[in-house]
């Protein structure tokens, strides 16, 4: 079993035990998904940055043509929201579709208590891991 069934059969799986509305677990599992794609996105973007803060410029130039020098709030709301709603939609169609939930749940309710446990905890793991590489790179770019 793999993180992609652990994370979307254990949403099936949790409200199915608790009553609510299973179909909810798909977009949870989209929302979940989706953070963590944009978590490691901007992780990449800071390390490509350290690397090379030509990079950062070439990728900005086009919005500070628009926005010029104020742009972080404009900027913001403009690159953030369609970026979001694009992976949104990218994770529902690949991995969020109502099939391949489905399917996620019946690997993750024939696999073991064992493997559950463990494609969880590698979930748990890859957004814990990205969370703090997030926070210590974005720290650590402050002052460098």
């Amino acid at each position: 079993m793999n993180i992609i069934d652990a994370l979307y059969g254990g949403q099936y799986s949790e409200l199915k035990n608790k009553g609510y509305d299973v179909q909810k677990g798909r977009f949870y599992g989209n929302l979940l998904f989706t953070a963590i794609i944009l978590i490691y996105l901007f992780v990449t973007i800071i390390i490509l940055n350290f690397i090379s803060e030509d990079i950062l410029d070439d990728l900005l130039k086009p919005l500070r043509k628009v926005f010029g020098r104020s742009m972080g709030k404009a900027m913001s709301k403009i690159v953030a929201i369609p970026l979001i709603v694009i992976i949104y939609a990218v994770v529902a169609l690949l991995f969020g579709s109502k099939k391949r939930y489905e399917k996620s749940y019946q690997t993750f309710s024939k696999a073991t208590k064992e493997e559950k446990d463990k494609a969880s905890g590698k979930l748990i793991g890859a957004f814990i891991i990205g969370l703090l590489l997030l926070v210590v790179l974005a720290i650590t770019s402050l002052f460098l």
